[in-house]
């Protein structure tokens, strides 16, 4: 059924995965979205930085490093024939990497990564959606059973019927108070694992593998970024991306980046062969991501069947995020995609139930 007509709209906040899944599911179904993100760009973790060097003859380069999230892989039927359609588009390609892992595992499946950047799937999904982008939505207002968007500098967006929320759950939880008190005390208590990143420039080494997984020390990922699809580096370089752990990173996430820049470049290059000489490291930078990763989904608060995505409809209140749909201890691109296409599916839903009822016998 199609809903335009009815002028039922929508407002979802955050342009990750979850909320471009939320949104395109939403336009899908008919409702009239507009999405809201405090970034420049869409994307969320799914991120890729592009960094202009100059190398020493004054030739300039162009760098990519894909800083948030590295791969994805496809479990459900649903997912992997959106990616099929999105492969089809040139917005995702395929990857069978080879990565070291000093603990055993089953044998990696194929995996998929968005090109020419990470943030190619969401920007494929949010096609020709409404987007405000550099909007940092401060809190929401209710009147007359409509929700009314309020910004940093007191400017005010809406009417809108519903608001979906996808962002992290501290974040979340700020803009839940005082509308649903419930859900913002369950998310405020619910952890997530930061992360700092580096993206270092190299002379190219013989590096057997396309990402490494060591068990012990400061780095929890180290990959050839150029060797993805789509990516590529100065002849005779290579591009990295390493991730420092959990713990090391929850330990100084206020430290100073300059700091946190030099322990992290000198992990890599120890991490590096250095025969027959060790490579030279032309450029190193760092990102803090405050909200990387779930640490436990927050489903011991909710009542069995434990939902993908959390619904209100008497408020025309929605949240979503890989921290419900993905699997706790780690971050997975289609958990998250799972909860936003399943929060558009039950607010589609409640919209037609609402539409049926309202219509005269």
């Amino acid at each position: 059924m199609n809903f335009s007509d009815r002028s039922f709209n929508a407002a979802v906040i955050g342009a990750g995965i979850a909320g471009a899944a939320c949104a395109a599911g939403l336009r899908q179904a008919g409702v009239q979205v507009s999405v809201f993100d405090k970034a420049r760009g869409v994307g969320g973790r799914m991120a890729t930085r592009q960094v202009s060097w100059t190398a020493e003859g004054g030739e300039s380069h162009m760098l990519q490093f894909d800083h948030g999230t590295q791969m994805f892989g496809a479990r459900h039927p649903r997912f992997r024939a959106l990616l099929a359609a999105a492969e089809a588009a040139g917005c995702v390609a395929t990857f069978s990497p080879r990565i070291h892992q000093a603990v055993a595992v089953r044998a990696q499946s194929p995996q998929r990564v968005a090109v020419p950047t990470m943030p190619a799937l969401c920007r494929h999904l949010l096609a020709e959606l409404p987007l405000t982008l550099s909007h940092r939505v401060q809190r929401l207002d209710r009147k007359d059973a409509k929700w009314h968007l309020v910004a940093d500098d007191g400017a005010s967006t809406g009417p809108f019927d519903q608001v979906l929320i996808a962002l992290p759950p501290s974040q979340a939880a700020l803009l839940l108070a005082g509308h649903h008190d419930a859900w913002a005390d369950v998310l405020a208590a619910t952890p997530m694992h930061p992360c700092w990143t580096l993206m270092a420039l190299t002379d190219d080494c013989e590096w057997p593998w396309d990402a490494a997984v060591p068990d012990r020390g400061v780095l929890s990922w180290i990959g050839r970024n150029d060797r993805k699809p789509q990516r590529q580096a100065p002849p005779g370089l290579a591009t990295w991306v390493a991730s420092a752990s959990a713990e090391w990173s929850t330990a100084h996430i206020d430290d100073d980046p300059e700091r946190v820049r030099t322990a992290l470049a000198a992990e890599l290059m120890r991490a590096l062969p250095r025969f027959p000489v060790a490579p030279f490291l032309h450029h190193a930078a760092v990102h803090r991501w405050r909200y990387a990763m779930p640490a436990l989904a927050p489903r011991s608060a909710l009542t069995v069947p434990e939902p993908d995505a959390w619904w209100d409809g008497e408020r025309g209140l929605g949240v979503c995020g890989d921290f419900l749909g993905g699997f706790p201890g780690g971050s997975d691109v289609e958990g998250a995609w799972r909860s936003g296409d399943e929060l558009a599916d039950t607010v589609a839903a409640f919209i037609d139930t609402e539409a049926t009822e309202a219509e005269p016998a």
